[in-house]
């Protein structure tokens, strides 16, 4: 897990333990988001609109696209209160978007072009799932950045566990992993580190969920 030649919160790479999980194999979708929503668990997203898109969630033309501007609470609702189980940790998302192998991108360590995933604002949107990465798993790779169940901590490579890390104890940013549709070619990397406060929401930015075998 991390990367030694890429930005310095990446370092040092270090060996992880993981109990087995199962990823969602897609970015949770506006239809899945918006079924939660009519049964009264989880709140609307702060924005009905995408990047390009006057009328984007509740649109059926747009039903199997990447729910946006959902925060990290709200995120986090609908992973454990209606899909019962959790936003993934670093290193579940970091596990599944690279395997065992060190792969610098979820397709292997070819260099990204647009055929691979939607991403430095070539489309200027989100796009149906279409990247399927090592693990069965897609979009681990640009068309939205993912909230993560970690805190953020710069430095939290250097002392974390090595049997299922899953961050900071508190703090005052959340994790977000795999880059968006806007991102550059630094950024969609499978090591790289982003963050942001967790009441915020945006037009790249999404999430997927995990479940244990307790679940």
């Amino acid at each position: 897990m991390g990367s030694n030649v890429g930005e310095s919160n990446e370092s040092p790479v270090h060996k992880v333990y993981l109990d087995a999980f199962w990823i969602s194999h897609t970015e949770i979708t506006n239809q899945q988001y918006a079924i939660c929503v009519e049964a009264g668990v989880c709140e609307p997203p702060s924005s009905m609109s995408s990047s390009t898109r006057p009328d984007y969630y509740g649109n059926p033309d747009f039903d199997y696209y990447p729910v946006i501007y959902v925060s990290w609470d709200k995120a986090n609702r609908y992973c454990e209160v209606w899909a019962k189980g959790d936003l993934p940790t670093e290193a579940q998302w970091e596990k599944a978007a690279r395997g065992t192998d060190a792969l610098i991108y979820p397709w292997g360590n070819d260099a990204p072009n647009d055929g691979l995933l939607n991403y430095n604002s070539i489309l200027e949107d989100t796009t149906l799932a279409f990247n399927v990465g090592v693990n069965g798993v897609y979009d681990m790779a640009g068309n939205v950045w993912e909230w993560v169940n970690d805190w953020y901590d710069e430095a939290y490579y250097q002392s974390s566990p090595y049997s299922n890390p899953v961050g900071p104890d508190t703090g005052k940013f959340r994790v977000l992993r795999g880059g968006s549709w806007s991102s550059n070619d630094e950024s969609v990397r499978s090591s790289f580190r982003y963050w942001y406060v967790p009441a915020i929401t945006s037009s790249s930015l999404g999430f997927r969920c995990v479940r244990n075998n307790s679940q």
